[in-house]
């Protein structure tokens, strides 16, 4: 082993010893201590001090025998404290000192116990004891938590907890402990009314601290308004915390839903408004405060109405106005049904501005929003119709809808080849015009498109190619949509039809042995007549030649005699189908 591990050794081999010795004492010492604070004679429980007298109770010390019972006395806590008696019968286990003015006791026990300190009891004082502070009161489901401060009053065993009735302020229960510090009242009628509550300490001798300020629950009262849609809120305020209240809300829950925040109120308001209340459906409603500065929370009790408010009327429109195939107008409108109405009108009129009741709709209203009037006294053909629907709730309040008019499409046939149709405007408030669609209805009921653009000139010549054989039937469609663009419906005319004129061709000569053998009206649209008359005279009037064919003209004689070439007079009529008749007369030169 060399020098150097020689001497590292030697020093490990030191530290060792001194380490353990220092382990040694340190336990002593700790013994030492430990045997000094438990080696005392413990005082006796001062109990408490009623009337200036003194209550406790003794305690065994095993290490002697008893010898007193020793009590001090001072006028001031911190003393000096003098002893006034010395007690030699353990049995005795109080002491009356008369006294005025505040006093202050502790107690030791003498037991011949030598070496070992007497150690004093709880100094206890003759002062009422502390008041106690009310944290909150606030509702719950089962009744009313009151909760209070430790008043930090070492007399304190208990705590009395006091309910204002009808028969007065009256105690109503009692907790022991100190670390005890709420109660719930379950007898409480706090759905009811405002429940007021006081806490008083309480010690073992009975006596109570003083009464504080009392704490009133938080009593919520609702009313629904049926007409208002709305729930008047009113309650009484919390209005006892020092630090005053910082918040105070409406809490809410609808159809079952857990109570959750609503809305904030001011911090001194009473009264607020639930709006935009829905009929037949459950609102629960509780108001918190909170304490300023504080996580305190007090809840008031919570109110359930299930509400029976009015079904406002919050839709009324037209939506379109339209001629259906058989002629009669049918108005498209839409409401909510639900709503509550004691009049419901549809109003008709030639004008805009004088609209009068057409029919009572209250009658035959369904449960659809969406309803289809048809009108079965509009003459659609010749007339044109605004109408609007007006409506009353059950709370008197008056609507109307918007406002629209059929539109009457007119046919006058100029020729047999041309037709001029002219309508009316597309007028309705609210809707917009996209477009108008004038068609041409063919005989195998399809329309044909003749015009389409903006209903600017709302009129169009129908020029057809070759005459027509029949009737000409025409319909306008008026493409439309509401502000948004969303609706967009079409509103159809009358249908209107018209027969071609028969266009006729007269001629003024014939030459009965040349090409033109007869005398005789050549007609375009010979399926358009009904009735033919045609006569011949010559110029005195006298009668030579009567036909009720088209087709049979005069061949220039008179009962089978040729006549003279010359100038002769006709009067022909023509009755087409549609009952319009027309008279054509002139000369014809019948030419040999």
């Amino acid at each position: 082993m060399t020098e150097i591990s020689r001497l590292v050794y030697v020093y490990q081999r030191r530290a060792y010893k001194l380490m353990t010795n220092l382990k040694t004492i340190f336990l002593f010492l700790l013994f030492f201590t430990l045997h000094k604070v438990y080696a005392q004679v413990s005082p006796p429980v001062f109990q408490c001090i009623r009337s200036d007298t003194l209550f406790w109770s003794p305690t065994i010390n095993s290490c002697g025998s008893f010898v007193s019972t020793e009590i001090f006395y001072s006028a001031t806590f911190d003393g000096p404290y003098s002893i006034i008696a010395t007690i030699p019968d353990e049995n005795t286990t109080s002491y009356h000192h008369s006294v005025s003015g505040n006093a202050y006791y502790f107690l030791k026990s003498n037991h011949d116990c030598p070496g070992l300190i007497s150690t004093p009891s709880d100094t206890l004082d003759n002062l009422a004891l502390a008041v106690t502070t009310l944290e909150k009161v606030t509702v719950t489901e089962d009744g009313v938590l009151i909760s209070w401060y430790d008043n930090g009053d070492a007399k304190t065993v208990g705590y009395i907890i006091y309910r204002s009735t009808a028969q007065g302020t009256i105690p109503i229960d009692t907790v022991f402990g100190t670390g005890t510090l709420e109660y719930l009242d379950p007898t409480a009628m706090a759905e009811a009314r405002s429940e007021s509550y006081y806490v008083l300490a309480i010690d073992q001798c009975g006596n109570t601290g003083l009464f504080d300020l009392p704490h009133n629950t938080i009593h919520l009262q609702t009313e629904v308004d049926y007409c208002g849609q709305f729930i008047k809120l009113n309650w009484n305020p919390y209005g006892i915390w020092p630090n005053g209240n910082e918040t105070v809300e409406i809490w809410l829950g609808i159809d079952g839903d857990p109570l959750a925040f609503e809305h904030r109120v001011q911090p001194t308001d009473t009264l607020a408004y639930l709006t935009g209340i829905e009929d037949n459906r459950a609102y629960c409603v509780a108001i918190k405060y909170q304490e300023k500065g504080t996580n305190v929370i007090s809840t008031s009790n919570t109110v359930c109405e299930t509400t029976d408010v009015i079904n406002p009327l919050t839709k009324l429109l037209i939506r379109n106005v339209s001629v259906n195939p058989d002629g009669r107008i049918e108005v498209l409108w839409d409401h909510n049904a639900n709503a509550d109405l004691k009049i419901l009108d549809m109003n008709r009129g030639n004008r805009q501005n004088d609209l009068q009741s057409l029919t009572d709709l209250n009658d035959s209203r369904t449960a659809d929003d969406r309803v289809v009037f048809i009108d079965l006294n509009a003459n659609a053909v010749d007339e044109v119709y605004y109408y609007q629907v007006s409506a009353a709730d059950d709370c008197d309040s008056t609507s109307q809808s918007n406002v629209m008019a059929s539109i009457v499409l007119n046919a006058e046939a100029k020729s047999a080849t041309q037709t001029q149709l002219d309508w009316t405007r597309f007028d309705a408030t609210g809707r917009t015009s996209l477009e108008t669609r004038l068609c041409r209805i063919e005989e195998d009921g399809t329309e044909r498109l003749l015009f389409s653009g903006q209903d600017d000139s709302r009129q169009f010549l129908d020029m057809l190619e070759r005459p027509a054989t029949g009737t000409l039937c025409y319909v306008v469609k008026v493409l439309h949509t509401n502000s948004d663009g969303i609706d967009t419906l079409v509103a159809t005319s009358n249908r209107v039809c018209v027969l071609p004129k028969v266009g006729v061709f007269i001629p003024n000569a014939f030459v009965p042995a040349g090409t033109n053998q007869v005398f005789r009206p050549e007609f375009a649209n010979l399926g358009a007549i009904s009735e033919f008359n045609m006569q011949v005279f010559n110029r005195w009037g006298g009668l030579l030649f009567e036909s009720t064919i088209p087709e049979l003209g005069w061949d220039g004689t008179q009962d089978g005699n040729e006549l003279q070439p010359g100038v002769y007079l006709y009067c022909i009529k023509v009755t087409q189908v549609d009952g319009k008749s027309e008279i054509l007369s002139g000369a014809i030169t019948l030419l040999r």
